[in-house]
C-alpha cells in the first residue's frame, strides 16, 4: 500500500510539473504577442485612420438610410392606414386602437401609442 501512494504522488509531482511547463510556455507567447500588438498599435491606427477615404455624405443622411430594427407595422399596412385615417378625425386614440384589435387580426393589430405616434409623424409630413 505504502509503494502504491508513492507511486500516485509521483506520478501527480510530474503532472503538476508538466501543466506548469506547459503554462509557462502559454504565458511567455501571450507575453510576446501582447509585446508585438503594443508595438504595432500607434503605427496601425494611425496608418489605418490616415487611409479611410472622405466622407461627403452627412450623417444624418446615412442615419435615415439605414434605420434599425423592423419598420412599423402601419408603415407597412395600407388597409390599416386607410382604416386609421377614416377615424382619426372622430374618435379618440383609445377608441381607434379598440377599433382595430376588434377589425384586424392579432399580427395586424396596434395600440393607441403607435397611432398616435403614426398621426403625429404624419402630421409633421
Amino acid at each position: 500500500m505504502g509503494e502504491s501512494i508513492r507511486v500516485k504522488i509521483r506520478d501527480a509531482y510530474a503532472q503538476i510539473k508538466a501543466g506548469k511547463a506547459m503554462f509557462e510556455e502559454g504565458l511567455k507567447a501571450l507575453s510576446n504577442a501582447l509585446e508585438t500588438v503594443g508595438a504595432c498599435e500607434d503605427h496601425l491606427l494611425q496608418r489605418g485612420l490616415e487611409s479611410l477615404p472622405e466622407c461627403n455624405v452627412p450623417v444624418t443622411e446615412h442615419r435615415k438610410e439605414h434605420r434599425m430594427g423592423r419598420a412599423p407595422k402601419i408603415d407597412c399596412d395600407p388597409e390599416l392606414q386607410a382604416f386609421l385615417i377614416a377615424r382619426i378625425d372622430r374618435l379618440t386614440y383609445a377608441q381607434i386602437a379598440q377599433k382595430v384589435a376588434e377589425h384586424f387580426p392579432e399580427p395586424r393589430r396596434v395600440g393607441k401609442s403607435a397611432i398616435h405616434a403614426w398621426f403625429k409623424k404624419r402630421q409633421r409630413g
